[in-house]
Protein backbone atom coordinates (compact mmCIF):
# COMPACT_ATOMS: atom_id res chain seq x y z
CA UNK A 1 0.00 0.00 0.00
CA UNK A 2 1.13 3.26 -0.84
CA UNK A 3 1.30 6.14 2.10
CA UNK A 4 -1.29 8.82 2.00
CA UNK A 5 -0.84 11.63 4.26
CA UNK A 6 -3.63 14.26 4.18
CA UNK A 7 -3.67 17.80 6.04
CA UNK A 8 -6.72 20.09 5.36
CA UNK A 9 -6.97 23.17 7.16
CA UNK A 10 -9.90 25.86 8.00
CA UNK A 11 -9.99 29.76 8.88
CA UNK A 12 -13.62 30.67 9.77
CA UNK A 13 -13.29 33.35 11.70
CA UNK A 14 -11.44 35.66 9.00
CA UNK A 15 -10.07 35.05 5.61
CA UNK A 16 -6.63 34.99 5.20
CA UNK A 17 -4.64 37.67 3.77
CA UNK A 18 -2.64 37.29 0.58
CA UNK A 19 0.70 37.37 2.29
CA UNK A 20 -0.49 34.45 4.63
CA UNK A 21 -2.06 32.85 1.42
CA UNK A 22 1.90 33.24 -0.53
CA UNK A 23 3.62 32.17 2.96
CA UNK A 24 1.58 28.70 3.07
CA UNK A 25 1.91 28.12 -0.58
CA UNK A 26 5.58 28.59 0.01
CA UNK A 27 5.60 25.51 2.27
CA UNK A 28 4.87 22.99 -0.46
CA UNK A 29 4.69 22.18 -3.89
CA UNK A 30 1.28 20.29 -3.23
CA UNK A 31 -0.37 23.03 -1.33
CA UNK A 32 -3.75 24.11 -2.80
CA UNK A 33 -4.45 27.67 -0.40
CA UNK A 34 -7.89 29.29 -0.79
CA UNK A 35 -8.61 32.95 1.78
CA UNK A 36 -10.17 30.51 3.65
CA UNK A 37 -8.16 27.42 3.98
CA UNK A 38 -5.26 25.03 2.68
CA UNK A 39 -4.67 21.45 1.92
CA UNK A 40 -1.64 19.54 1.39
CA UNK A 41 -1.55 15.74 -0.10
CA UNK A 42 1.70 13.26 0.34
CA UNK A 43 2.24 10.38 -0.97
CA UNK A 44 5.39 10.82 0.06
CA UNK A 45 8.23 12.69 1.66
CA UNK A 46 6.64 14.79 5.08
CA UNK A 47 4.72 17.85 5.38
CA UNK A 48 6.87 20.45 6.64
CA UNK A 49 5.04 22.51 8.23
CA UNK A 50 4.18 22.06 12.30
CA UNK A 51 0.75 22.12 12.40
CA UNK A 52 -0.75 23.16 15.91
CA UNK A 53 1.81 25.90 14.84
CA UNK A 54 0.01 27.05 11.77
CA UNK A 55 -3.49 26.35 13.27
CA UNK A 56 -2.32 29.03 16.69
CA UNK A 57 -1.21 31.49 14.24
CA UNK A 58 -3.69 31.05 11.11
CA UNK A 59 -6.64 28.93 11.40
CA UNK A 60 -9.60 27.23 13.16
CA UNK A 61 -9.77 24.02 11.96
CA UNK A 62 -7.41 21.06 10.74
CA UNK A 63 -7.71 17.42 9.67
CA UNK A 64 -5.08 15.00 9.21
CA UNK A 65 -5.33 11.59 8.01
CA UNK A 66 -2.50 9.10 7.75
CA UNK A 67 -3.58 5.41 5.66
CA UNK A 68 -1.03 4.27 8.45
CA UNK A 69 -3.79 4.61 11.30
CA UNK A 70 -3.53 8.31 12.40
CA UNK A 71 -6.24 10.66 12.42
CA UNK A 72 -6.15 14.24 14.25
CA UNK A 73 -8.56 16.85 14.26
CA UNK A 74 -7.61 20.03 16.16
CA UNK A 75 -9.78 23.49 16.53
CA UNK A 76 -8.64 26.89 17.67
CA UNK A 77 -11.32 28.11 20.76
CA UNK A 78 -11.36 31.46 21.67
CA UNK A 79 -10.51 31.94 25.31
CA UNK A 80 -13.15 34.50 25.54
CA UNK A 81 -15.79 31.88 25.44
CA UNK A 82 -14.48 29.05 26.42
CA UNK A 83 -13.16 28.42 30.18
CA UNK A 84 -10.53 25.45 30.08
CA UNK A 85 -11.33 24.02 32.88
CA UNK A 86 -14.08 22.18 30.69
CA UNK A 87 -11.50 20.27 28.54
CA UNK A 88 -9.19 19.23 31.79
CA UNK A 89 -10.87 15.63 32.74
CA UNK A 90 -10.78 14.44 29.06
CA UNK A 91 -7.12 15.29 28.89
CA UNK A 92 -4.84 12.11 27.65
CA UNK A 93 -1.42 12.23 27.04
CA UNK A 94 -0.43 12.46 23.30
CA UNK A 95 -4.18 11.70 22.28
CA UNK A 96 -6.16 15.10 24.23
CA UNK A 97 -4.28 17.82 24.92
CA UNK A 98 -5.14 21.52 25.25
CA UNK A 99 -2.95 23.98 24.70
CA UNK A 100 -3.29 28.05 24.77
CA UNK A 101 -1.94 31.42 23.06
CA UNK A 102 -2.55 34.65 24.05
CA UNK A 103 -5.94 34.65 22.96
CA UNK A 104 -6.67 31.22 21.90
CA UNK A 105 -7.19 27.66 23.52
CA UNK A 106 -6.46 24.75 20.67
CA UNK A 107 -7.84 21.12 21.50
CA UNK A 108 -5.62 18.62 19.84
CA UNK A 109 -7.05 15.18 19.48
CA UNK A 110 -4.53 12.63 17.94
CA UNK A 111 -5.36 9.25 17.19
CA UNK A 112 -2.79 6.95 16.66
CA UNK A 113 -3.99 3.33 15.74
CA UNK A 114 -0.89 0.58 15.73
CA UNK A 115 -3.12 -2.13 14.21
CA UNK A 116 -3.64 0.72 11.24
CA UNK A 117 -6.97 1.73 9.78
CA UNK A 118 -9.68 -0.81 9.10
CA UNK A 119 -11.19 0.52 6.00
CA UNK A 120 -9.29 2.96 3.32
CA UNK A 121 -10.67 6.71 3.29
CA UNK A 122 -9.31 9.54 1.83
CA UNK A 123 -9.06 12.94 3.79
CA UNK A 124 -11.29 15.38 0.89
CA UNK A 125 -14.38 15.72 2.47
CA UNK A 126 -14.29 15.31 6.09
CA UNK A 127 -13.62 18.49 7.56
CA UNK A 128 -16.31 20.21 6.40
CA UNK A 129 -18.56 17.90 7.94
CA UNK A 130 -16.52 18.17 11.00
CA UNK A 131 -16.88 21.53 11.45
CA UNK A 132 -20.37 21.86 13.25
CA UNK A 133 -18.25 20.46 16.50
CA UNK A 134 -16.05 24.13 16.95
CA UNK A 135 -19.77 25.76 17.49
CA UNK A 136 -20.51 22.49 19.58
CA UNK A 137 -17.64 23.41 21.68
CA UNK A 138 -17.96 27.04 22.01
CA UNK A 139 -21.60 26.30 23.66
CA UNK A 140 -20.51 24.03 25.85
CA UNK A 141 -21.01 20.59 24.36
CA UNK A 142 -18.58 18.11 25.49
CA UNK A 143 -19.83 14.47 23.57
CA UNK A 144 -16.94 15.45 21.26
CA UNK A 145 -14.34 15.32 24.00
CA UNK A 146 -16.18 11.79 25.56
CA UNK A 147 -15.61 10.09 21.72
CA UNK A 148 -12.48 11.09 21.42
CA UNK A 149 -11.31 9.27 24.58
CA UNK A 150 -13.19 5.71 24.18
CA UNK A 151 -11.27 5.95 20.68
CA UNK A 152 -8.10 6.81 22.30
CA UNK A 153 -8.48 4.68 24.95
CA UNK A 154 -9.14 1.47 22.11
CA UNK A 155 -6.06 2.52 20.60
CA UNK A 156 -4.26 2.04 24.47
CA UNK A 157 -5.69 -1.44 25.05
CA UNK A 158 -4.00 -3.14 22.12
CA UNK A 159 -0.86 -2.58 23.45
CA UNK A 160 -1.41 -1.86 27.47
CA UNK A 161 -2.57 -3.63 30.53
CA UNK A 162 -3.90 -0.73 32.15
CA UNK A 163 -7.96 -0.46 32.05
CA UNK A 164 -8.71 2.88 32.31
CA UNK A 165 -11.90 4.60 33.57
CA UNK A 166 -14.66 6.37 31.60
CA UNK A 167 -13.80 10.25 30.82
CA UNK A 168 -17.09 12.49 32.60
CA UNK A 169 -20.07 10.84 30.96
CA UNK A 170 -21.77 14.35 29.27
CA UNK A 171 -25.53 13.98 28.74
CA UNK A 172 -27.74 13.29 25.31
CA UNK A 173 -24.79 10.96 24.62
CA UNK A 174 -27.87 8.65 23.10
CA UNK A 175 -28.64 11.21 20.43
CA UNK A 176 -25.85 12.55 18.20
CA UNK A 177 -25.73 15.21 15.69
CA UNK A 178 -24.71 14.31 12.42
CA UNK A 179 -21.13 16.04 13.22
CA UNK A 180 -20.35 13.52 15.57
CA UNK A 181 -21.80 10.71 13.93
CA UNK A 182 -19.33 12.04 11.32
CA UNK A 183 -16.32 11.79 13.78
CA UNK A 184 -17.24 8.18 14.89
CA UNK A 185 -17.25 7.22 11.13
CA UNK A 186 -13.95 8.82 10.61
CA UNK A 187 -11.80 7.34 13.47
CA UNK A 188 -13.51 3.93 13.43
CA UNK A 189 -15.07 4.15 16.64
CA UNK A 190 -16.97 1.22 17.44
CA UNK A 191 -20.62 2.18 17.42
CA UNK A 192 -21.66 -0.87 19.86
CA UNK A 193 -19.40 0.94 22.14
CA UNK A 194 -20.82 4.29 21.59
CA UNK A 195 -24.46 2.41 22.47
CA UNK A 196 -22.88 0.78 25.25
CA UNK A 197 -20.98 4.08 26.90
CA UNK A 198 -24.81 5.88 26.43
CA UNK A 199 -26.65 3.73 28.16
CA UNK A 200 -26.12 5.56 31.20
CA UNK A 201 -26.14 9.30 29.37
CA UNK A 202 -29.01 11.32 30.87
CA UNK A 203 -30.97 13.32 28.84
CA UNK A 204 -30.57 16.92 29.54
CA UNK A 205 -32.59 19.94 28.34
CA UNK A 206 -31.29 23.58 29.77
CA UNK A 207 -33.52 25.18 32.36
CA UNK A 208 -35.61 27.87 30.49
CA UNK A 209 -34.09 31.25 31.43
CA UNK A 210 -35.63 34.49 31.11
CA UNK A 211 -35.84 36.81 27.96
CA UNK A 212 -32.36 37.79 26.66
CA UNK A 213 -33.91 41.17 25.49
CA UNK A 214 -34.87 42.19 28.67
CA UNK A 215 -31.36 41.93 29.84
CA UNK A 216 -30.27 44.20 27.73
CA UNK A 217 -30.72 47.53 29.55
CA UNK A 218 -28.63 45.78 32.09
CA UNK A 219 -25.79 46.52 30.18
CA UNK A 220 -23.54 48.98 31.23
CA UNK A 221 -23.05 51.71 29.14
CA UNK A 222 -19.30 51.03 28.46
CA UNK A 223 -20.32 47.64 27.78
CA UNK A 224 -22.86 48.31 24.67
CA UNK A 225 -19.79 50.22 23.52
CA UNK A 226 -17.78 47.60 24.17
CA UNK A 227 -19.94 45.56 21.81
CA UNK A 228 -20.74 47.81 18.79
CA UNK A 229 -17.13 48.45 18.64
CA UNK A 230 -16.31 44.73 17.89
CA UNK A 231 -19.56 44.66 15.41
CA UNK A 232 -18.09 47.59 13.33
CA UNK A 233 -14.93 45.81 13.56
CA UNK A 234 -16.24 42.67 12.06
CA UNK A 235 -15.15 41.04 15.30
CA UNK A 236 -16.40 37.01 15.26
CA UNK A 237 -18.19 35.72 17.70
CA UNK A 238 -19.75 38.85 18.79
CA UNK A 239 -23.47 37.38 18.88
CA UNK A 240 -21.99 34.68 21.55
CA UNK A 241 -20.07 36.94 23.85
CA UNK A 242 -23.22 38.92 24.30
CA UNK A 243 -25.51 35.93 24.86
CA UNK A 244 -23.04 34.95 27.56
CA UNK A 245 -22.86 38.14 28.93
CA UNK A 246 -26.89 38.84 28.95
CA UNK A 247 -27.13 34.93 30.48
CA UNK A 248 -25.06 36.07 33.16
CA UNK A 249 -27.20 39.08 34.06
CA UNK A 250 -29.90 36.45 33.90
CA UNK A 251 -28.61 34.45 36.54
CA UNK A 252 -27.67 31.46 33.88
CA UNK A 253 -24.56 29.97 33.12
CA UNK A 254 -22.22 29.14 29.91
CA UNK A 255 -21.17 25.83 31.53
CA UNK A 256 -20.99 22.59 30.16
CA UNK A 257 -24.56 20.61 31.25
CA UNK A 258 -23.48 18.57 33.99
CA UNK A 259 -21.99 14.76 33.85
CA UNK A 260 -23.63 12.13 34.76
CA UNK A 261 -23.26 11.40 38.40
CA UNK A 262 -23.28 7.77 38.23
CA UNK A 263 -20.03 6.07 39.15
CA UNK A 264 -17.66 6.21 36.12
CA UNK A 265 -17.21 2.82 34.43
CA UNK A 266 -13.52 1.29 33.29
CA UNK A 267 -13.21 0.62 30.10
CA UNK A 268 -12.94 -3.46 30.04
CA UNK A 269 -17.05 -2.89 31.29
CA UNK A 270 -17.90 -0.62 28.65
CA UNK A 271 -16.25 -3.21 26.14
CA UNK A 272 -17.90 -6.08 27.82
CA UNK A 273 -21.52 -4.10 27.58
CA UNK A 274 -20.76 -3.60 23.83
CA UNK A 275 -20.65 -7.13 23.07
CA UNK A 276 -23.62 -8.24 24.76
CA UNK A 277 -25.47 -5.29 22.63
CA UNK A 278 -23.98 -6.19 19.61
CA UNK A 279 -25.32 -9.70 20.52
CA UNK A 280 -28.52 -8.91 20.91
CA UNK A 281 -28.51 -6.21 17.57
CA UNK A 282 -27.24 -9.39 15.98
CA UNK A 283 -30.34 -11.53 16.99
CA UNK A 284 -32.70 -8.71 16.52
CA UNK A 285 -31.37 -8.11 12.99
CA UNK A 286 -31.68 -11.84 11.93
CA UNK A 287 -34.99 -12.28 13.58
CA UNK A 288 -36.25 -9.37 11.27
CA UNK A 289 -34.47 -10.45 7.91
CA UNK A 290 -36.29 -13.92 8.78
CA UNK A 291 -39.49 -12.39 9.12
CA UNK A 292 -39.02 -10.47 6.08
CA UNK A 293 -37.43 -13.62 4.16
CA UNK A 294 -40.48 -15.74 5.36
CA UNK A 295 -42.93 -12.97 4.52
CA UNK A 296 -41.04 -12.46 0.73
CA UNK A 297 -41.88 -16.25 0.55
CA UNK A 298 -45.00 -16.19 1.20
CA UNK A 299 -46.16 -13.73 -1.51
CA UNK A 300 -44.18 -16.05 -3.76
CA UNK A 301 -46.34 -18.73 -3.05
CA UNK A 302 -49.06 -18.06 -5.71
CA UNK A 303 -46.48 -17.80 -8.12
CA UNK A 304 -44.69 -21.03 -8.34
CA UNK A 305 -45.23 -21.90 -11.42
CA UNK A 306 -44.69 -18.55 -13.19
CA UNK A 307 -41.15 -18.35 -11.60
CA UNK A 308 -40.38 -21.46 -13.11
CA UNK A 309 -41.31 -20.38 -16.41
CA UNK A 310 -38.98 -16.92 -15.78
CA UNK A 311 -36.70 -19.79 -15.02
CA UNK A 312 -36.84 -21.99 -18.05
CA UNK A 313 -36.91 -18.78 -19.89
CA UNK A 314 -33.62 -17.16 -18.47
CA UNK A 315 -31.63 -20.01 -19.01
CA UNK A 316 -32.94 -20.19 -22.88
CA UNK A 317 -30.91 -16.96 -22.92
CA UNK A 318 -27.75 -18.81 -22.45
CA UNK A 319 -25.95 -15.49 -21.00
CA UNK A 320 -24.51 -15.30 -17.59
CA UNK A 321 -26.12 -12.68 -16.29
CA UNK A 322 -29.26 -14.53 -16.68
CA UNK A 323 -28.39 -18.10 -15.23
CA UNK A 324 -27.17 -15.68 -12.29
CA UNK A 325 -30.99 -14.29 -12.01
CA UNK A 326 -32.34 -18.33 -12.41
CA UNK A 327 -30.03 -19.48 -9.95
CA UNK A 328 -31.42 -16.61 -7.33
CA UNK A 329 -35.04 -17.70 -7.89
CA UNK A 330 -34.55 -21.03 -8.03
CA UNK A 331 -32.54 -20.36 -4.41
CA UNK A 332 -35.98 -19.05 -3.63
CA UNK A 333 -38.36 -21.89 -4.78
CA UNK A 334 -36.41 -24.47 -2.76
CA UNK A 335 -36.48 -21.76 0.19
CA UNK A 336 -40.30 -22.15 -0.75
CA UNK A 337 -40.90 -25.50 -0.94
CA UNK A 338 -38.68 -26.18 2.26
CA UNK A 339 -40.98 -23.82 4.23
CA UNK A 340 -43.92 -25.57 2.78
CA UNK A 341 -42.52 -29.29 3.15
CA UNK A 342 -42.25 -29.78 -0.44
CA UNK A 343 -38.40 -30.10 -0.55
CA UNK A 344 -38.46 -33.61 -2.37
CA UNK A 345 -40.59 -32.38 -5.47
CA UNK A 346 -38.36 -29.20 -5.58
CA UNK A 347 -35.43 -31.45 -5.86
CA UNK A 348 -37.17 -33.77 -8.80
CA UNK A 349 -37.11 -30.50 -11.33
CA UNK A 350 -33.85 -29.18 -9.74
CA UNK A 351 -32.55 -32.51 -11.17
CA UNK A 352 -34.36 -32.75 -14.65
CA UNK A 353 -33.16 -29.20 -15.04
CA UNK A 354 -29.62 -30.54 -13.97
CA UNK A 355 -30.34 -33.77 -16.83
CA UNK A 356 -31.34 -31.28 -19.77
CA UNK A 357 -29.22 -28.82 -19.70
CA UNK A 358 -25.67 -31.03 -18.39
CA UNK A 359 -24.00 -29.49 -21.68
CA UNK A 360 -23.53 -26.02 -20.36
CA UNK A 361 -21.04 -26.00 -17.80
CA UNK A 362 -21.73 -22.47 -16.81
CA UNK A 363 -25.32 -23.07 -15.64
CA UNK A 364 -24.68 -26.79 -14.63
CA UNK A 365 -21.83 -24.89 -12.00
CA UNK A 366 -24.42 -22.53 -10.76
CA UNK A 367 -27.42 -25.23 -10.46
CA UNK A 368 -24.83 -27.76 -8.40
CA UNK A 369 -24.36 -24.65 -6.15
CA UNK A 370 -28.35 -25.37 -4.81
CA UNK A 371 -28.28 -27.17 -2.21
CA UNK A 372 -31.18 -29.20 -1.18
CA UNK A 373 -30.31 -30.99 1.87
Amino acid sequence: MSEYQYYEFQSLDRPLTRQEQKTLQALSSRAQVTPHGATFLYNYSDFRGDPETLVAKYFDAMLYLANWGTWQVMFRLPKALVDPEWFKPYEIEDAITVSTTADYLILNIHIQDDEGMVNWIEGEGWLPKLLPLRDDLLAGDLRLLYLAGLRAYVSAMTYSDEDPIEPPLPPNLKTLTPALKTFVEFVELNPDLVTAAAEASPGYKAASTPSLEEMLPRLTEAERDDFLLKLLRQEPHVDRQLMNRLKELAGATSAPPPAAEQKRRHFSQLVALSEEMKATRKQQENEAAQRKRQKDLEALAPKVETTWERVLYLIGRKQGYAYDEATDLLRDLRDLARLQGELPAFRLRLQRLQSDYSNRPALMKRLQSIKTE
